[in-house]
C-alpha cells in the first residue's frame, strides 16, 4: 500500500527549515501532491458520503486526508462509521472548487501539514489518471512492436560521455519502443495463443519486475536480449510499454524510479529526475494507441 514516504519527506524539510517554503521545497511539494493518492474520510447517511469538516483556530474550514490507514486510525482511535477513500489529486482539487471546504490538512495526528485552497488550486499540469483510447493497437500489431530493435537507445546508453544527460536520454527513450519484464512464479506457456498471454482472459497472473536494491525501481528493457541477461528463478514474459504510463505509475505508486536494463546497463533514472520531467512524458512519450498494451504478455523466445 502506498504510505506517500516522498511527500512526508518534503514536509519534514519543511518543517526543519523553520516551516520556511524555498523555491526548491516548494517545486518537490507540488511534484508529489500532484502524483499523490490520499486517503479522506468520510460519513455515509441516507443522502450519500459527506466528507469531515473541521474549523481551525483562526475559522478555516478543513477536511482531513491521510497518506496511508495508519494515520487515519491514528486520528480516528473509536469511529467506526467513518469510510476511507483513497483518491487522486484532481478529484481534491474538484472538491474545492464545489464545495465550502476552504483547505486540507494532511495526517492530522502527526505532520498537521495545511494546504490552503489557493495552493490547491494554483497546482497545474494535472497527470493523467486515465490512459484510455478506442484506438489501440491489435495484438498483431504489438507483436511487431515487440521486435523493434532499439538500436539508438542502445548506442546511446553504451557511451560514456551521456551518463547524466537526462534530456538527451528521454528524447531517445520517447522515439523508442521499450519493453518491460513480467515475471510469475507459475509456467502460463499453455496460455498462450501464438505466442500471446492475454491478460483479460487469463486474469492478472503475473507482475511487472522491479529491481528492489535501495528501494522499488520499475524496469524497462530496450529488447528481449537484455531482458534475458536479468537473473531470475521466475518465469518470465515480455510487454510492449507506454512511457508516458509507467512513469505515471512509478509516481503515483511512491516508486524510487526507472531502472533500464537492470543488470546489463543499469541506466537508473531517480525520482527526483521523473517529477521534473514527468509532464514532458505526457506530451512527447505517449502513444495512445499502446492504451491496452498492460493486458498482453509474449513468450521470450
Amino acid at each position: 500500500m502506498t504510505n506517500h514516504k516522498h511527500l512526508r519527506t518534503v514536509i519534514e524539510d519543511i518543517y526543519s527549515n523553520n516551516n520556511m517554503l524555498t523555491k526548491d521545497l516548494t517545486l518537490r511539494l507540488i511534484h508529489e501532491f500532484r502524483y499523490s493518492n490520499l486517503y479522506i474520510p468520510a460519513k455515509r447517511d441516507e443522502f450519500g458520503l459527506n466528507f469531515i469538516i473541521y474549523e481551525d483556530d483562526s475559522g478555516l474550514k478543513l477536511t482531513p486526508l491521510f497518506t496511508d490507514a495508519d494515520e487515519f486510525r491514528k486520528f480516528f482511535k473509536d469511529e467506526d462509521d467513518l469510510e476511507l477513500m483513497q483518491n487522486s489529486f484532481e478529484l481534491y482539487q474538484n472538491v474545492l472548487k464545489t464545495s465550502d471546504i476552504e483547505g486540507y490538512v494532511l495526517n492530522p495526528a502527526t505532520e498537521k501539514y495545511v494546504f490552503t485552497k489557493e495552493f490547491i488550486l494554483e497546482i497545474k499540469n494535472i497527470p493523467k489518471t486515465n490512459f484510455y483510447s478506442t484506438n489501440a493497437y491489435a495484438v498483431d500489431e504489438l507483436k511487431k512492436l515487440r521486435d523493434t530493435r532499439n538500436e539508438e537507445l542502445e548506442r546511446f546508453i553504451e557511451n560514456p560521455q551521456n551518463i547524466g544527460d537526462y534530456e538527451a536520454l528521454f528524447e531517445v527513450l520517447s522515439k523508442s519502443r521499450l519493453l518491460t519484464m513480467m515475471v510469475s512464479d507459475v509456467d502460463l506457456s499453455s496460455r498462450a495463443k501464438d505466442g500471446v498471454i492475454s491478460m483479460m482472459d487469463s486474469g492478472p497472473l503475473a507482475q511487472m519486475y522491479t529491481d528492489n536494491v535501495g528501494g522499488t525501481y520499475a524496469t524497462i528493457f530496450s529488447s528481449e536480449d537484455k531482458i534475458k541477461k536479468v537473473e531470475t528463478t521466475r518465469f518470465r514474459y515480455s510487454q510492449v510499454v507506454n512511457l508516458a504510463m509507467l512513469v505515471n505509475f512509478v509516481l503515483s505508486e511512491d516508486m524510487e524510479g526507472i531502472i533500464l536494463n537492470p543488470q546489463s546497463d543499469n541506466v537508473l533514472i531517480p525520482r527526483v529526475t521523473l517529477l521534473k520531467y514527468s509532464i514532458g512524458f505526457e506530451k512527447f512519450a505517449h502513444d495512445e494507441k499502446l492504451c491496452d498494451t498492460i493486458y498482453y504478455m509474449f513468450l521470450i523466445s
